[in-house]
């Protein structure tokens, strides 16, 4: 019989942080290239593009049966605004804790707290003008600088679409008063700022 080595030494701590494990990886970037490119065969064949991967490999992707490797992963992120804003965020979240742990428990708790939350879908209002106070006491911190929604609504408004707090809600599945207290945000940051009548207008970049 074989002999069996004894173990030495210890053990590494197990992770506790986000991506905690390959099913949660796999999960995580699925979902993220369904918010970015849907899911129908298009959305493939754009990814297929972007990353040189084969059609096999991205549709395991979609389907969370893994995650990329490195050097596709890297592909991903240098093309894809919402997979380097969720990379971002991570990178925040895990700076304030490590500088505030009593603030956050969120490192803990995985990549969840990072996607789109499941809130139900609003009818677009006459006027979804942001109007909200900044004092609307914020369901995801700011750190540093913006959060993902807040990112994808300042690259869509500086490539030139009509994005407004209706667009924002829909894509993200998140309620008109979170889009709209992410606007006004960016709003009193000085990012950007709303032009035009009230009901037609429109957000420009500033600067």
């Amino acid at each position: 019989m074989r002999k069996i080595l004894p173990k030495k030494g210890r053990r590494l701590p197990m992770w506790k942080g986000a991506l905690t494990g390959r099913v949660a990886y796999a999960e995580t970037i699925a979902e993220l290239l369904w918010r970015e490119h849907g899911r129908d065969r298009g959305a493939v064949k754009q990814i297929m593009k972007t990353t040189g991967a084969s059609e096999r490999t991205v549709k395991h992707w979609m389907s969370a049966q893994h995650g990329p490797e490195t050097v596709f992963f890297l592909r991903l992120l240098t093309s894809s605004s919402v997979m380097k804003a969720f990379v971002l965020d991570l990178i925040q979240i895990s700076q304030l804790a490590a500088i505030a742990p009593q603030l956050t428990d969120y490192p803990a708790r995985g990549p969840s707290m990072l996607l789109p939350s499941r809130e139900p879908r609003h009818e677009k209002p006459p006027d979804d003008r942001t109007n909200v106070p900044i004092s609307v006491p914020a369901s995801d911190p700011i750190i540093d600088g913006l959060n993902y929604r807040q990112r994808w609504f300042l690259d869509r408004v500086g490539s030139g679409y009509p994005c407004r707090a209706y667009d924002l809600s829909t894509h993200w599945q998140v309620s008109l008063k979170t889009a709209r207290r992410d606007i006004a945000a960016l709003c009193s940051a000085g990012k950007i700022r709303y032009v035009g009548a009230r009901k037609n207008g429109k957000y420009d970049p500033v600067g």
